[in-house]
């Protein structure tokens, strides 16, 4: 049963304003989510804690955003649509904020409240320790805002514009999400520099303000965030507010979401937690960290999605309704979206891996990050650009062509990595490889996000959204896993068969392991060119079609196939 659908009025405001406005928090959140990577061993060390010992613990400052950034989407978007999208986006912008406070005040009075419940429960932590639990505590709170942000958005775009409207503005948000989690490590890194570098002059400016306040230091990325998002969350009330929110029928699926959210944890989990892109990686083995209990982990994982499978088709009003993927858009979109992501992490690793390998030294590293960093710009800025293109050519072409152009532009790019790289390749030809990738990743954002989206009907809108997101974000999460595993023994196999089981001369070995190294990365070019094929498959599937409630008033579960696609 669903509510009764009225005729959208005439929005008080430009539909592109709303979402120029609801992409800003989109893009803070999602850069937050590698802000911290670039000074993390600041934190450590700022907090007294030894480094080498302390890391592990650590990373998960970053890898408890990710876990709670994939949980957030799972089940918001369904929230979002029984509740209605704005209240949602304004509790979830409520969430973020505090998490920001959280973590930059973590410090002071949530490290007094921790500790001091750990001393009533009979434990005697370390002051410094309590602290970054903290931190953590305060970035896992953060993420719950941020990531549901995203599907919501997604939803609230589809409640914005008509069907044969929605592609580009989709991409564009899909875009936005992407590209903040890949520059949260320059943003990071770039001003905390600053604040180092100007720290007295900032003192000093502070003094002349009259105003008691230490000087800016990596808590300050996490200040900045609230008036942004309070500033961006006034103007999306006001630009929404005489448009009515739809809200469905039926209850929240509890179960689901805990099998769910109990999968998506499992298999983040087991296959490390860690899809942060970080241009000051050197190797395979510095990505390559399963850990040793990924296999249980795993296969509960797997348990856990079987009995979500199982519940979903026996309820009532589940999370997500099976009845979604006998739509070939939902069903091929969503397949096709698994195979973006991992397409997209074999060039967001191959560069760093590939920029520095070829340093001379160590003292080269601030440069490799550099040229890495700007040389990824080649992928993820023209990545983000070609949203606005492919919801174009998706409205003139259809979701088949136009997400048909854009992997054939992938896997050209992949292609031409696979022939070209070598340890001396120019990094002009290699922006231009990139460039062809990520236009072409770039391209399929618009079309399989409305192709799933418009195939939803309105009280599953936010459900679709979330999908598109978190089937893209899986896609990544398993690609880094497996390929650097797959490398690493490439590259153990490679060098055993050419050195042999002799000593060899230092110098000889490091020549030998960085050109094989560099043979390993042309080989995932190949496999991305592949993967980009196999994509073709389940894309030759989408149709441009109705949405699906009129589709399935019409024939069932059978969609209208637009003759022009």
């Amino acid at each position: 049963m669903t509510t009764t659908t009225q005729p959208k009025p005439a929005l008080p405001v430009n539909p592109w304003v709303v979402l120029a406005l609801i992409c800003v928090p989109v893009f803070i959140g999602s850069l937050d989510l590698t802000i911290v990577s670039a000074f993390l061993p600041e934190i450590i060390i700022g907090l007294g804690l030894p480094l080498q010992t302390s890391l592990d613990d650590a990373a998960w400052v970053v890898s408890g955003y990710l876990l709670a950034y994939a949980v957030s989407m799972t089940f918001m978007g369904r929230i979002s649509d029984l509740l209605g999208r704005r209240a949602v986006y304004i509790t979830c912008l409520a969430i973020f904020i505090v998490g920001s406070v959280l973590v930059a005040t973590a410090h002071q009075w949530p490290t007094d409240t921790l500790y001091a419940l750990l001393r009533r429960l009979g434990q005697r932590p370390e002051r410094e320790g309590v602290t970054l639990l903290a931190i953590i505590g305060g970035r896992v709170v953060q993420a719950f805002g941020a990531g549901a942000l995203v599907p919501v958005s997604l939803a609230l775009v589809g409640d914005l514009f008509p069907p044969q409207r929605r592609a580009q503005p989709l991409g564009v948000i899909g875009a936005v999400d992407t590209l903040g989690w890949v520059l949260g490590h320059l943003y990071g890194g770039v001003l905390v520099n600053i604040f180092a570098t100007h720290k007295e002059g900032f003192s000093q400016l502070i003094a002349s303000l009259g105003l008691n306040w230490p000087p800016p230091d990596w808590r300050t990325l996490f200040w900045i965030n609230v008036p942004v998002t309070l500033i961006a969350l006034a103007l999306t009330l006001w630009a929404l507010r005489r448009v009515p929110m739809h809200r469905a029928a039926g209850r929240f699926d509890l179960l689901g979401a805990l099998l769910i959210t109990g999968a998506m944890v499992g298999l983040i989990v087991g296959l490390g937690a860690n899809i942060e892109v970080s241009t000051s990686t050197t190797t395979f083995e510095e990505l390559a960290r399963i850990p040793a209990y990924a296999g249980p982990v795993l296969a509960l994982a797997l348990v856990l999605f079987i009995g979500f499978v199982l519940v979903e088709s026996r309820i009532r009003f589940p999370l997500i309704e099976p009845a979604m993927f006998r739509h070939r858009n939902v069903a091929a979109g969503s397949l096709v979206n698994l195979f973006v992501g991992f397409c997209l992490m074999i060039g967001l690793v191959s560069v760093p891996i590939l920029v520095n390998i070829r340093l001379e030294d160590a003292s080269q590293l601030s440069h490799g990050a550099l040229q890495a960093g700007i040389l990824l710009s080649a992928l993820t800025i023209p990545m983000a650009l070609a949203a606005v293109p492919g919801g174009w050519l998706s409205d003139r072409m259809g979701y088949r062509r136009a997400t048909v152009i854009g992997l054939g532009l992938a896997a050209t790019g992949f292609l031409l990595m696979w022939q070209t790289w070598r340890l001396e390749l120019p990094d002009a030809v290699i922006a231009v490889e990139m460039i062809l990738i990520g236009v072409g990743l770039g391209l399929t954002f618009s079309p399989l996000s409305a192709a799933v989206i418009n195939s939803a009907d309105e009280d599953h809108r936010g459900v679709a959204s979330a999908l598109v997101i978190i089937l893209r974000l899986v896609g990544m999460t398993v690609a880094v896993s497996s390929l650097t595993t797959l490398a690493l023994q490439r590259v153990s196999q490679l060098a055993a068969l050419e050195l042999g089981p002799t000593a060899v001369d230092p110098q000889q070995f490091v020549d030998v392991y960085a050109r094989i190294t560099v043979e390993v990365l042309a080989e995932m070019g190949l496999l991305g060119a592949v993967v980009c094929g196999a994509a073709l498959i389940p894309a030759a599937l989408v149709l441009r079609g109705q949405n699906a409630a009129e589709s399935q008033r019409a024939t069932g579960e059978q969609q209208v196939v637009n003759p022009g696609d």
